[in-house]
């Protein structure tokens, strides 16, 4: 159980340490930073923020650095003279694949409504974190994946402008098939525990028993990923890029065989984000007594009453952390047992 975390030059807190119950609800105006408090939580469970790719942007502009810490770990990152991420236990400076995950979170936030009709990005982005988190070994093939694409992208940036031999992108290739496979493998085996699950919540959530909603996988790799490569040389000379293989992979939520992207209502969409939410939530469980954390960023303001009530049902399940505008936006149930911290924009 997160018990505190510690912020310092992180985002807009110069210096915060907050204190978690079983339930956490933080409440306070846009602006004052309640966002940054759960970011943080995920920063040290991921190594990743939810919301920012590039990482300098998290330090406070007028500092070079920042650091979150909970109990025995920390996450440092250093903006200046040169941009530095360090993950710690108990100081000691751990490897990603070995540090993330010992803290397990999932994520409900404003930027998860986007995952169903945004860029495929997101979606690839948020299957590499769920699994990362409970499988270490995936972690670091998929690290290794994407040192050997950058490795085969300049070889074949060198091949077009300065003829290096074609012969010596085999090797690459090799390496990328190999470590692409185990990825794919992978994202299948989950991708199959989440359909087996995530129909009965999304009936459960909308109300609407007769529709069915699953996620499709596709992989452009599949069937002799060497084979594609090599089909695939002259385009990608040209190009200096790898265009097939994982980090080209897709997912695919469908309702009623439909794709949700192109037809499905705001309703529908809410309601199959927070089916996807809890559906992690077991995935992340399954096979283990520790339950994750689960992060809710100011999503109850956009649910009806009937997704209100699922999501206080989550609340009582695992420990959860929540931001709000409004404590009116909570059931008076969760307020009863909540632990409640106010920010404002005096401190």
């Amino acid at each position: 159980m997160l018990k505190s975390l510690t912020l310092e030059n992180f985002r807009n807190h110069d210096k915060i340490t907050v204190e978690f119950k079983k339930v956490t609800a933080i409440i306070g105006p846009n602006g004052v930073g309640k966002s940054n408090i759960l970011e943080a939580i995920s920063l040290i469970s991921s190594c990743r923020s939810f919301r920012e790719e590039d990482k300098r942007n998290l330090v406070n502009f007028e500092s070079d650095y920042a650091r979150i810490t909970s109990g025995d770990l920390e996450v440092f990152i250093q903006k200046n003279p040169s941009l530095l991420f360090q993950a710690k236990e108990r100081g000691v400076v751990r490897k990603k694949s070995d540090f993330i995950g010992i803290l397990k979170s999932v994520v409900f936030s404003p930027e998860t409504m986007q995952l169903i009709d945004g860029s495929p990005r997101l979606r690839r982005r948020f299957l590499d974190i769920m699994i990362s988190q409970k499988d270490h070994d995936y972690l670091r093939h998929l690290i290794a994946y994407e040192k050997v694409r950058q490795e085969r992208n300049s070889l074949l940036h060198s091949i077009r402008c300065v003829g290096d031999r074609e012969d010596e992108l085999l090797y690459w290739d090799q390496e990328l098939a190999k470590h692409g496979a185990i990825i794919t493998k992978k994202r299948e085996k989950a991708i199959n525990f989440i359909n087996k699950i995530i129909p009965q919540f999304y009936s459960e959530i909308s109300g609407k028993i007769e529709d069915v909603l699953n996620i499709e996988y596709l992989n452009n790799s599949k069937n002799d990923f060497l084979e594609k490569l090599k089909e695939n040389r002259y385009r990608e000379i040209c190009s200096n890029h790898t265009t097939i293989g994982p980090h080209r992979d897709e997912l695919i939520f469908k309702l009623n065989k439909y794709n949700m992207a192109n037809y499905a209502s705001r309703g529908e969409i809410r309601s199959a984000v927070l089916s996807l939410v809890i559906s992690e939530l077991e995935f992340l469980s399954e096979g283990t007594d520790v339950k994750p954390i689960l992060l809710l960023d100011d999503v109850f303001s956009e649910m009806d009453s009937e997704r209100r009530a699922k999501l206080s049902v989550l609340v009582s399940t695992y420990q959860t952390v929540m931001t709000t505008t409004d404590l009116n936006h909570l059931s008076p149930k969760l307020i009863k047992n909540a632990q409640i911290i106010e920010l404002s924009h005096n401190g």
